[in-house]
């Protein structure tokens, strides 16, 4: 019964690590493709966790002024030095605010990734032709 109880446990502990392996990759794609810096500047508004382990090709910084990107597990109280930057979503409630360009988020066990074309427009963002189907107009 403690071996079955131990693999199941080993089982649940990979399948996490390599969920957030996966979710971390999709942001550093996200990010790198948003600001199109090799090694963009990216301010968490509240820590995401699998990005802080497994953010290889970004600077994440501890100061929003300085920020290429802004990556927001919350949209309260967002620092006043965030006004103007590039807002990024992890949850799909956080398109409602007008400045957020784009969420990845998961919904019914599956990744999703939706931006909105006037909100790209307005940070002159040209996103790779391989986001066009997650582009929607508002």
């Amino acid at each position: 019964m403690i071996k079955i109880l131990i693999i199941l446990f080993l089982i649940t502990t990979f399948s996490f690590a390599d969920d957030c392996d996966k979710r971390a990759s999709i942001f550093n794609m996200l990010v790198k493709s948003i600001s199109s810096k090799t090694y963009p500047n990216v301010y968490m508004h509240k820590n995401i966790k699998s990005l802080e382990k497994n953010s290889k090709d970004l600077n994440l910084i501890k100061v929003c002024k300085d920020a290429d990107v802004v990556l927001l597990s919350t949209i309260k109280n967002i620092p006043k030095d965030c006004d103007g930057k590039i807002l990024f979503g992890t949850k799909y409630s956080h398109l409602k605010n007008k400045n957020v360009v784009g969420a990845f988020f998961w919904q019914k066990g599956r990744p999703n990734i939706l931006f909105y074309k006037n909100r790209l427009k307005k940070y002159n963002i040209k996103l790779p032709a391989k986001f066009d189907k997650y582009i929607e107009v508002e």
